[in-house]
């Protein structure tokens, strides 16, 4: 018989996992991005101060303008997810801001894999041909995603 343990799902989300980054076209990169999840400490804190701020978004006339707060809450509330990255410039929440603003297809594929608890239980692989070959849809998730090593 399982026991309740079995059901905790807080610590792995804080602990986050490895998403390969690939170009548009489908093509791999060497590059990743540390991502928590859902459950995580962090994520539902920020998930509480989105929920505060939606009265002000609700609140603007302008369709045009309320569209553009929906859209900046929502990737404030994704960068939360962002615990690091590959890429030489330093992984700050206003840094992480700017890159899912300007790559949304990275956006929507961490949206998509931080909300995907089996991910987080996945078992470490010891080779990558277990791993999924992208497909020709750039913005396909979950394309060989990977826990973190030991040195992240």
């Amino acid at each position: 018989m399982i026991g309740m343990e079995a059901f905790y799902t807080r610590q792995r989300a804080n602990e986050g996992i490895k998403l390969p980054l690939y170009l548009p076209t489908g093509e791999p990169t060497e590059h990743w991005i540390h991502i928590r999840g859902i459950d995580s400490d962090e994520f539902r804190l920020a998930e509480v101060e989105s929920r505060r701020d939606a009265l002000r978004v609700a609140s603007i006339e302008d369709p045009r303008e309320r569209a553009k707060a929906l859209e900046e809450a929502k990737i404030d509330l994704l960068a939360h997810l962002v615990i690091g990255w590959s890429f030489d410039k330093e992984c700050t929440h206003e840094a992480v801001k700017e890159f899912l603003r300007e790559a949304p297809q990275i956006a929507d594929a961490i949206d998509r894999a931080a909300s995907q608890r089996a991910l987080f239980f996945a078992k470490e692989s010891s080779n990558s041909q277990n791993s999924p070959k992208p497909s020709s849809d750039s913005t396909n998730d979950q394309k060989g995603v990977d826990k973190p090593s030991e040195s992240t």
